[in-house]
């Protein structure tokens, strides 16, 4: 295996792990507000399972590349929504319900959940810049060029 399959690899497992925490926050900020945050777990889940497309697909891509290689241009376009979706929260000032959350206790220390969305975002963009960086010789017309970046993860 490859280094950049084993990246992509481990960039997938990262995006199983941030689904999980997204979720978390979005369940600690709902009962910051009041409301019982239990019971939108079903919800939440419900409506963030195609988030789990991006990390099983890449899964699929690192483990059998030359099966699922046609998945390279969907796996950007996942991963560059949500980088966009982590920038509209920024810009939009909606980030400032996640100020008050803190979501991880390690310690006397909080981690606070401004701070674990701009690591899912750091993440996330580092992620989308692998599935970026073309395959080492890729110089052949648009059409040919999936096929000639497949070649690193071979």
């Amino acid at each position: 295996m490859t280094a950049r399959r084993v990246l992509l690899a481990l960039g997938s497992l990262w995006d199983l792990v941030r689904f999980y925490l997204v979720i978390s926050l979005l369940t600690l900020i709902v009962r910051s507000a009041g409301g019982e945050g239990a019971a939108m777990v079903p919800w939440l889940l419900l409506a963030g399972t195609g988030n789990l497309l991006v990390p099983v697909g890449g899964l699929m891509l690192a483990l059998f590349p030359q099966r699922y290689g046609s998945l390279l241009g969907l796996l950007r376009l996942g991963k560059g929504l949500s980088v966009f979706s982590f920038v509209l929260l920024l810009v939009s000032g909606s980030i400032r319900s996640a100020v008050n959350a803190s979501v991880v206790h390690v310690g006397g220390r909080a981690l606070s959940g401004v701070a674990l969305v701009l690591g899912l975002f750091a993440l996330d963009a580092a992620f989308l810049a692998l599935l970026m960086i073309p395959a080492a010789g890729a110089r052949l017309p648009l059409a040919g060029l999936a096929e000639a970046e497949m070649k690193d993860f071979h």
